[in-house]
């Protein structure tokens, strides 16, 4: 097939002049006008919801793109983006965005009109599709099946089933997922109309001036003038992203496993296995924290608590993810690098810089970004030994996954033994298989202390002290691999929306996380996983690219036999393994749509109209899809806050022992996480007030410490109140 086709239009530039200037300023001072509107609503909602004001930013974003390309080539470019920049955030903002995500439009006048700017841009869309009369073309050329095959698994991946099965409302799902469809199709379509506006004679210069700063992927081995640098701009880019969304979004304190690992971490900072046992363990009580022999402890493994206690002490628990997130980016670089080329591993740190599902986690006091960290330094240690042999890196490289396996022993087991296999196929003579020994003989050397760990805990050293905890609050082999109808938690509600665990659940939880893949990978409304299909399908594959898709369908097979799905909070987090061979996927899969539309249109400048369509939805992913998770996901999520790290700081409660009120069980998570049970310690000590008696025997512990009583967050207070204090143990007689 040769020659162009009726998907590129031809540019239309507009002469420009003083009343074109005239809009320019205009619509450049009402889009900074409403911005600052939208804001100042936001931080004070009045008559509008958060996630309403947090639209009209977007709208704002999107007056000042059609502004700045108004009577210039890229005019028509401008006001595609516009109206794909409103629509999609409309989409957001009728989402929910906790638990399932279900599109709600609620009975307000302007709930409808952000139904209405999704409705225009669906007339758009269709107006575009019906003039193009591209898609029965490129479906022929490209293969019916194939193309077909692509279509099913976005429409199953946009919108999850688990709520609509826990509940039965199956007629309900149907109907979401026909809307999640329609979004699907009025997104692809805007975002293919985008592509064809985009003005070809300006194109090349444009990618010219990148190909000449940095590499790209499919160009030659001579190193730009920006590719030494580029690494480390994005690492960064990345630590400064997480560092801003740690404190802006999260507060810089926990809201889900983290605050059980920052308790853990405390005490392994004071250079302590485990506590003895308080006064009074329901005082102290919270999930996850057990106690055998005379010992008290978090059931969670110590990998990550360890990491963490460099952060404590320090004085910035919450830097390590940041770190690790940034550290990543450099390992995923020299790694892609190594193995595919450097425009590649360029492209790939740059959707890696872009994923909100990464920047999410990654600001989070979650362990997974540190366990990755882990494994691409491992990597990093073989690939230079397999350049140049050493007794060295390899045992560094297996103390490493050894360390992988302290914190996440499932992870550990069947990505060690990935790599381990991986090695083996590198190996260029017998001399190098003291590499396969020295990286064997690592990973035991510190994998292997979990299990007198274990046994200092359990009294058992094959019983870690999470199964420990889990077979007594649940029942014998709850949390077990496997199915059977004991296993998981009595009742979880929709999240576990069957009994037991079957196949069948296994498959409902599968659903659940490929929804949230494809929303949070790249956020980018609805066909995240689009090139990385492209790729699968129509791709050329290799060594490499077939061990990544090893990592992929193990990391499936063994989470379908968990019994619980791992998301709702950042993304499919038990899926985490597969992020770095996504990333490659799409990396690839760019490419590889490249190469097929550049056959359809050979003359169309497909290379160049594909890049800045991507370089768009990276700035969708980031300053649309991220900022939403930010300002309406994330704060105070599960209805954890920073008050309590706030009175932490007071002087006046140096050294204190406060009592906490609340009818809200979830209440104490928020405080728990600050004790400091180390000699030294002169912070506050924070226990649940559960009468005189219990009071006084905790007080009577803790002897030289003065004593408060706060009335904590509850069903009628939204803040964390003094009520009595400082008292003496005598006070409380």
């Amino acid at each position: 097939m040769t020659g162009s086709s009726s998907i590129i239009e031809p540019d239309k530039p507009t002469p420009a002049g003083k009343p074109v200037a005239v809009v320019r300023i205009a619509a450049a001072l009402g889009a900074a006008a409403l911005f600052a509107f939208a804001l100042a609503g936001y931080l004070n909602p009045a008559s509008l919801a958060p996630n309403e004001y947090w639209w009209l930013m977007v709208v704002a974003a999107a007056i000042a793109v059609a502004g700045w390309t108004l009577s210039t080539e890229w005019q028509r470019a401008g006001i595609l983006a516009a109206i794909f920049l409103i629509g999609f955030g409309a989409q957001l903002s009728l989402r929910d965005p906790y638990w399932f995500q279900h599109i709600r439009i609620l009975p307000t006048g302007f709930s409808y009109v952000m139904t209405a700017a999704i409705g225009a841009q669906g007339v758009v869309a269709l107006l575009h599709a019906r003039t193009f009369g591209w898609p029965v073309r490129i479906m022929s050329e490209l293969g019916w099946f194939r193309v077909l095959l692509v279509a099913l698994v976005l429409i199953l991946a946009s919108k999850s089933a688990m709520d609509f099965i826990a509940t039965g409302t199956y007629a309900r799902f149907f109907k979401h997922l026909v809307i999640a469809s329609a979004f699907l199709v009025i997104n692809l379509v805007n975002f293919a109309a985008l592509l064809a506006a985009l003005p070809g004679n300006r194109l090349s210069s444009v990618a010219g001036g990148v190909s000449a700063a940095i590499s790209l992927p499919g160009g030659d081995d001579r190193v730009r003038r920006f590719d030494s640098a580029f690494p480390l701009c994005v690492a960064g880019a990345v630590f400064a992203t997480c560092v801003l969304i740690t404190f802006a979004a999260f507060e810089a304190v926990p809201h889900l496993d983290d605050i059980i690992y920052l308790f853990h971490a405390r005490y392994f900072a004071d250079g302590m296995l485990a506590l003895p046992l308080p006064p009074s363990t329901e005082a102290f009580g919270h999930y996850l924290l057990d106690t055998h022999d005379g010992k008290w402890f978090t059931a969670n493994l110590p990998g990550w608590p360890l990491a963490l206690a460099i952060g404590i002490l320090v004085g910035m628990p919450w830097v390590i993810s940041p770190l690790a997130a940034g550290a990543s980016v450099l390992l995923v670089h020299r790694v892609t690098r190594s193995m595919i080329d450097r425009g590649t591993a360029n492209l790939v740190i740059l959707l890696m810089a872009i994923s909100p599902w990464y920047l999410s986690i990654s600001s989070t006091g979650l362990l997974h970004t540190f366990t990755y960290a882990l494994i691409l330094g491992a990597w990093v240690l073989l690939l230079k030994s397999r350049e140049r042999p050493s007794f060295v890196l390899p045992l560094i490289a297996g103390l490493l996954m050894g360390w992988l396996f302290l914190s996440r022993p499932l992870e550990g087991i069947y990505m060690g033994l990935l790599t381990w296999i991986w090695t083996l196929t590198f190996l260029k003579d017998r001399s190098q298989w003291k590499t396969v020994i020295l990286y064997s003989l690592g990973c035991i050397a510190i994998g292997g202390l979990l299990f007198p760990y274990n046994a200092y805990l359990t009294g058992d050293p094959l019983l870690t002290p999470l199964n420990a905890y889990l077979d007594e609050f649940w029942g014998p082999g709850s949390n077990a691999l496997g199915f059977g109808p004991n296993i998981g938690p009595p009742n979880w509600g929709n999240v576990d929306a069957l009994d037991g665990h079957s196949p069948l659940e296994a498959l409902i939880n599968a659903d659940q996380n490929l929804y949230e893949l494809n929303s949070e990978l790249y956020g980018w409304g609805g066909f995240s996983l689009l090139f990385a299909l492209v790729f699968v399908l129509w791709g050329k594959w290799t060594a490499v690219t077939r061990a990544m898709a090893a990592i992929v369908i193990v990391t499936f097979a063994v989470y379908c036999l968990y019994w619980y799905v791992g998301g709702f909070y950042t993304g499919p987090r038990y899926w985490f393994m597969m992020l770095v061979p996504l990333l490659i996927f799409t990396a690839l899969g760019i490419g590889t749509s490249i190469e097929l539309f550049s056959r359809l249109y050979p003359d169309a400048d497909m290379p160049q109209r594909i890049g800045v369509g991507v370089a768009f939805l990276g700035v969708c992913s980031v300053l649309v899809f991220e900022s939403w998770l930010c300002l309406n996901k994330f704060p105070e999520i599960n209805g954890f806050h920073d008050e309590y790290e706030e009175l932490a700081g007071q002087d006046e409660l140096r050294n204190s022992l406060v009592f906490i009120a609340s009818d809200n069980e979830e209440e104490y998570s928020s405080a728990i996480w600050l004790n400091d049970f180390g000699a030294k310690a002169d912070t506050p000590l924070f226990a649940k007030d559960l009468g005189p008696q219990t009071n006084r025997l905790v007080a009577a512990a803790y002897p030289g410490r003065k004593i408060f009583f706060v009335d904590g967050r509850s069903s009628t207070r939204d803040h964390v109140t003094i009520t009595r204090g400082p008292l003496s143990l005598g006070d409380l007689e």
